[in-house]
């Protein structure tokens, strides 16, 4: 049986059933899911969600919606097939290694797709017939939050790439673009005058929506990285508009087949983006829907954007994988934390057998995404707790000769800081600690105390969960 949303559900259910909400209760996709998920975060719970029972654009009830899939790195490990404790530096290398072996996607009959078992055409495609999702109180419109499907010029392969769509009408969404492969190809086309097929996928496997995270070279096929993080190939099949032309996901839960128009620009926003903050409203491009199809009984799959559940993974296991390209085997561990947006700071864990490799690492870390903070840390430090990384800071880092401002560097227009339009500054800091010069060693309990010694057979487990967390 091929991988999709439902497989990866029973798969939760079963290893991570505390991690897995299902709520029957009948709710608002008109900012109620997203106020349900706020009062999960403010109780420090960030749970897998499916809903039952969600009203749709047009007000009908019974839709259901999967979504705070990715807001723990146990469920992104699940996802790849990993033990769920695996979530650190194990996931981050999988993650990059999985990348380098691409899986070609086999092509099948519509009667054997899934995702064909309703299909609307022209006016019978109406967006308001789904759970699209009012996420922030300043949004322009509902929003869908999952990726969307390109063919590249040429026939050099397909890309998928996460890109916010607006609803504006029944057969209209606006798209906002950043300036990457998705751009590349419709800019492209409207330099001919063409419009530009797309087909939004909302829901499948998380292993296959990570794909969209990741930051492949432009001439990949993205249904071949999609097929090595699900470790099978991606079943497709003729799309409805275009057919073999363009080839879309067989084991998707819902698929919106439309064109990006040539020439067209309309307002679009704003919305709460993955930066905590409003992308303002801007003149961006308009998809005009040709068709809907989707299951029977489907699963709408959305991201809490601009919260936990935003998979940064993908820059995460790009820059393990460069730096490991300027440092072969001496990286232990990369992350970009939520406290950065998952995306504005990175933390590296190198093993540092020379000075100069720290700086290296960094301008490697540099060519990925829009990182503003760039700290290296020695391999005693785990880069996946921020006050480790901190401790490293402050005992191993002196601004005078180890701090490096970089002005003028690509940021991203979802920055509110930024002064300028595309570009901001980026800071690095060298927390490892030299090497030609003594240094003093970390206090540590013997390694044999701490193996010998287990916290369950001094304190009952449940006493343990009664002690409230500490935070500084």
């Amino acid at each position: 049986m091929a991988s999709d949303l439902r497989s990866y559900i029973s798969q939760l259910e079963e290893v991570l059933p505390q991690q897995y909400v299902v709520i029957e209760k009948e709710i608002d996709s008109r900012f109620e899911i997203t106020a349900l998920l706020r009062r999960l975060e403010k109780a420090d719970k960030f749970p897998s969600v499916l809903f039952e029972n969600v009203k749709a654009i047009n007000g009908q009830s019974g839709k259901r919606v999967f979504t705070n899939v990715t807001a723990d790195r146990r469920r992104i490990a699940l996802a790849l097939g990993l033990d769920p404790d695996k979530w650190r530096s194990e996931l981050t290398a999988e993650f990059a290694r999985r990348a380098e072996k691409l899986i070609e996607p086999v092509t099948v009959s519509r009667a054997e797709a899934p995702v064909k078992q309703v299909v609307k055409v022209g006016a019978g495609a109406d967006l308001q017939d789904l759970p699209i999702i009012y996420h922030h109180e300043m949004d322009g419109n509902p929003y869908g939050t999952l990726l969307v499907l390109t063919k590249k010029p040429e026939n050099i392969g397909y890309n998928l790439a996460y890109h916010r769509t607006m609803y504006k009408s029944p057969q209209q969404t606006g798209i906002h673009m950043s300036p990457f492969h998705s751009w590349k190809t419709f800019t492209d086309n409207e330099k001919k005058g063409l419009p530009t097929p797309v087909a939004i996928v909302h829901g499948h496997h998380p292993a296959f929506i990570l794909a969209g995270v990741f930051m492949s070279p432009w001439p990949w096929d993205e249904y071949k990285v999609a097929g090595a993080f699900l470790g099978e190939p991606v079943r497709l099949v003729p799309s409805e508009t275009w057919g073999e032309d363009l080839l879309v996901p067989a084991d998707a839960e819902v698929i919106i087949e439309g064109e990006i128009l040539p020439g067209v620009r309309e307002p679009e926003g704003p919305f709460g983006e993955w930066s905590g903050y409003y992308g303002p409203q801007r003149q961006n491009p308009v998809i005009q829907v040709k068709a809907i199809t989707h299951r029977q009984d489907y699963i709408w799959y959305d991201t809490d954007i601009g919260h936990l559940d935003h998979p940064g993974i993908g820059w995460e296991a790009e820059i393990y994988r460069r730096v490991n390209d300027v440092l072969p085997g001496s990286v232990r561990g990369v992350f970009c934390p939520y406290s950065g947006r998952e995306g504005f700071h990175a933390y590296i864990s190198i093993e540092k057998l020379s000075e100069g490799l720290p700086a290296i690492a960094a301008s490697a870390a540099q060519t990925v995404g829009y990182p503003k903070l760039i700290v290296v840390v020695d391999d005693d430090i785990d880069p996946y707790d921020e006050r480790e990384v901190l401790f490293s800071i402050a005992t191993r880092f002196q601004a005078d000769k180890d701090l490096t401002v970089l002005k003028n560097v690509r940021g991203s227009m979802l920055d509110p800081s930024m002064s300028r339009l595309t570009t901001h500054t980026s800071t690095f800091i060298d927390a490892t600690k030299p090497i030609d010069e003594p240094f003093p060693l970390r206090v540590q309990v013997p390694q044999a105390a701490l193996e010998k010694v287990k916290l369950e057979d001094y304190i009952p487990r449940e006493r343990v969960d009664e002690i409230p967390y500490t935070s500084y």
